[in-house]
């Protein structure tokens, strides 16, 4: 009975002080995990997880792995990531990051690293494909020449958000929806071999490597306050004779700060440029052959890139991260993994162009679920006043009263989801 004696004035000021622990919650972003991997296989990891396996083992130095095949006498230019640490590398390109866990060769000696923060940026994970119901409802192919970019291309013209390839030959088209009932399993576990091109990997027996579609899009407009850029096609080579045009517009900051995470460009008539948006000067110029500078800062909120290959060469490409800095001197703040809005392929097939707002849609979903949430207490209070102001008038207690009775919840039972069978598998190419 103790809840029927606060008075109207105690139950607002509970709402109160929920507003107030609520609205500061809505004004806060949170910023997304930094991740340590720009490539689909993490080769290029040099973080500092020094355990493998589920049991968490530990790994031994690579200065002290002289009887295995990859240790410090096989890495003397630490082009590898190794050296007098027990840190776990790819040294020759396996699926994932790992390490050596036993100084012999007997049984099992190494182990794959499962780091969570080791993800390519537009790299969603590695999924389980049951069959029935299928992982994805959207459309689907199969190529004896698959790579990861034919199946992104592929999706993208289609107009879906994901694209999830498999086997090593197949490639399936989804949504956000498809992706958040899958169940994720370890990226080890997507280990075939494309067909079309031995150094990627396209997922697994039953198992779907999933990708956004934004990946190596030709163009796009970012302006979440940071991001990654990727060349045109990646993680496939660059085509010859592209021309891509990318705009970064960060109202608010007073500079954008520019990291090559990667650059492998070796036609020197392959240009890339970064121009000032609102008066279209060049800022700096790159071609290939030549090395950038890690970081560059240009004090304008408006950034232009612009990429163009010759007819005759294409190349790896490279990874460029982006952030806008409130000040000069403001740290820098890790990539946001949103997709860049008008995105546009040009691709030889088909043109097709979508807009994402995927910051503002977070935005308002976040703001929509903090109104069910304001609505439901608010409801709760509103119902349990009723009783307090209906059971003296009826002179009932609060327990019996006619009124409470009303606002009892009655279990609704729902229905089954409806599978939708997957569209007949076509060739892509």
């Amino acid at each position: 009975m103790a809840p029927y004696l606060w008075d109207r004035s105690t139950y607002w000021k509970m709402l109160v002080l929920l507003l107030r622990f609520v609205l500061p919650v809505m004004s806060q972003p949170s910023m997304p995990e930094q991740s340590e991997c720009f490539t689909v296989n993490g080769r290029d990891y040099r973080g500092s997880v020094n355990y493998a396996g589920a049991e968490k083992i530990p790994c031994l130095y690579w200065n002290q792995t002289i009887q295995h095949r990859y240790n410090t006498q096989s890495d003397l230019s630490g082009e590898l990531g190794l050296g007098n640490h027990n840190y776990c590398r790819n040294p020759d390109s396996d699926v994932q990051p790992w390490c050596y866990v036993s100084e012999t060769e007997e049984g099992i000696y190494w182990k794959y690293c499962d780091i969570l923060s080791c993800h390519m940026p537009g790299y969603v994970g590695c999924f389980v494909d049951r069959g029935t119901p299928t992982a994805f409802n959207g459309a689907s192919g199969t190529s004896k020449k698959l790579t990861i970019q034919t199946c992104i291309q592929f999706c993208r013209r289609k107009g879906h958000e994901y694209a999830g390839v498999e086997a090593g030959y197949a490639c399936f088209c989804g949504s956000s929806s498809d992706v958040a009932v899958l169940q994720m399993v370890s990226s080890s576990q997507c280990d075939q071999i494309c067909f079309g091109r031995t150094d990627e990997l396209c997922g697994g027996d039953g198992k779907l490597s999933v990708y956004s579609v934004w990946v190596g899009t030709c163009h796009g407009n970012f302006s979440s306050i940071s991001g990654v850029l990727y060349s045109p096609d990646f993680p496939d080579e660059y085509n010859a004779d592209r021309s891509c045009l990318w705009d970064i517009i960060l109202p608010g900051s007073m500079a954008i700060q520019i990291q090559f995470q990667s650059f492998h460009i070796s036609d020197p008539n392959d240009v890339l440029e970064l121009k000032d948006g609102e008066t279209g000067s060049l800022l700096f110029q790159i071609r290939g052959g030549q090395e950038p500078p890690n970081i560059i800062t240009f004090q304008t909120d408006h950034l232009q890139i612009t990429f163009q290959s010759d007819r005759e060469f294409s190349g790896p490409g490279y990874v460029i991260l982006y952030t806008g800095l409130g000040n000069l001197g403001s740290s820098v703040v890790p990539f946001s993994e949103t997709m860049p809005s008008n995105i546009v392929d040009e691709g030889p097939q088909a043109q097709s162009s979508h807009e994402h707002h995927a910051s503002r849609n977070v935005w308002l979903l976040l703001a929509a679920g903090s109104s069910v949430l304001l609505l439901g207490i608010g409801y709760m209070m509103w119902r349990y006043l009723a009783c307090d102001w209906c059971a003296p008038l009826l002179g009932t207690s609060p327990d019996h009263s006619y009124c409470c009775m009303l606002y009892r919840h009655k279990k609704v039972q729902s229905g089954d989801l409806t599978s939708v069978n997957q569209s007949s598998m076509k060739s892509l190419l």
